[in-house]
């Protein structure tokens, strides 16, 4: 067996948990890069609050990590959207360099951005590599509902509703929820033609695409949470008057040319104290079916699945291959190298 060699690319609060996770299943970490001045030049145990040096400086220079050290595997945590993700996508590609990231439009751009996904997806495959998005979708939005769906005899509607703390994935995250608006200021951004495509609606395209139904309508609505009392967000380090916004709630649903409704509605907020994540899904039709995770950890989730997915894209074929096309998700308990085929 041979160790898997992982570039951590992006050193925030996903990738520091990424990178104790990766270093406790046996991976070996050759290469960080982060654009903070606070971070570079650092070593990445000291970054990723290890409590011990791993002898892997971190550094700014993508390309010269990239090319030089070869790495197997790149765990990207830089941003959202594809529009982001792009260049950092296609500079793994170009390097050779296999790559799967947390990104919440990379795990089903297809329909959202399909000019980027396409020209990423043949690139890849000239150069042998796979890109893959996962994350908290990939089973708990995806596929535990996808399984569940198997066991419907009719389904008429699918119904999700997520929460997650905005404060569990660092400023940038904070900022693109629009925490600390007035409700101006967020009335201005809903106006933007420019928007991005939601979190949710990237995870819809995954469900229906699976079932093979043919989607008639997509619609989107979004509506600003606000704090009802001041707030504290620890990610921004501010303090958010009662009336000003905390974050959003984005509800997507996609209409069928056969009949059944899809529709999630997700809420990424700065919580109150006492306040948990939800992750709940209701199946309307033959038999009626839900299921609830009433206490979710969905910061670590996030993380665990990225990194217990990195074996399933060394084994994939080349190409943007999502997970929809991947085995399922397994529990590692040995080192993540054993699970790779020889080739």
């Amino acid at each position: 067996m041979r160790k898997i060699r992982a570039v951590v690319y992006g050193v925030g609060r996903m990738g520091s948990i990424s990178t104790r996770l990766m270093l406790e299943h046996g991976v070996e970490i050759v290469g960080a890069i982060s654009q903070s001045p606070q971070k570079v030049g650092r070593d990445l145990g000291d970054v990723a609050g290890l409590g011990f040096q791993t002898n892997v400086t971190v550094e700014r220079d993508a390309e010269a990590v990239l090319s030089q050290l070869r790495p197997d595997i790149a765990i990207v945590t830089v941003s959202s959207y594809l529009a982001d993700m792009y260049e950092h996508l296609h500079r793994c590609a170009d390097h050779g360099v296999n790559a799967i990231t947390l990104a919440e439009e990379a795990f089903y751009p297809w329909r959202t951005s399909p000019r980027m996904t396409a020209a990423l997806d043949a690139l890849a495959k000239e150069r042998g590599v796979t890109l893959t998005g996962s994350g908290q979708q990939d089973v708990y939005w995806m596929n535990l509902v996808s399984l569940m769906m198997g066991t419907s005899h009719r389904i008429d509607s699918v119904v999700g509703r997520v929460s997650w703390n905005v404060d569990d994935y660092g400023p940038e995250v904070a900022k693109d929820q629009r925490v600390g608006d007035t409700l101006e200021q967020f009335e201005g951004f809903l106006s933007r033609g420019d928007r991005p495509p939601t979190f949710g609606r990237n995870t819809l395209d995954a469900l229906v695409a699976g079932t093979g139904l043919r989607v008639s309508a997509i619609e989107n609505h979004t509506r600003p949470e606000t704090a009802t009392t001041e707030l504290y967000s620890s990610t921004l380090d501010l303090r958010i008057p009662a009336g000003e916004v905390i974050g959003f709630t984005d509800i997507d649903t996609i209409r069928t040319v056969e009949g059944p409704v899809f529709t999630f509605e997700m809420t990424g907020s700065v919580y109150a104290e006492g306040q948990r994540d939800v992750n709940e899904w209701d199946i309307h039709g033959e038999p009626e079916l839900s299921v609830v995770n009433p206490v979710l950890n969905t910061q670590m989730t996030t993380c665990t699945s990225m990194v217990n997915r990195i074996p399933d894209v060394l084994n994939a074929p080349p190409g943007y291959v999502t997970v929809d096309r991947l085995p399922q998700l397994k529990y590692r308990a040995f080192p993540l190298g054993s699970y790779v085929e020889a080739g």
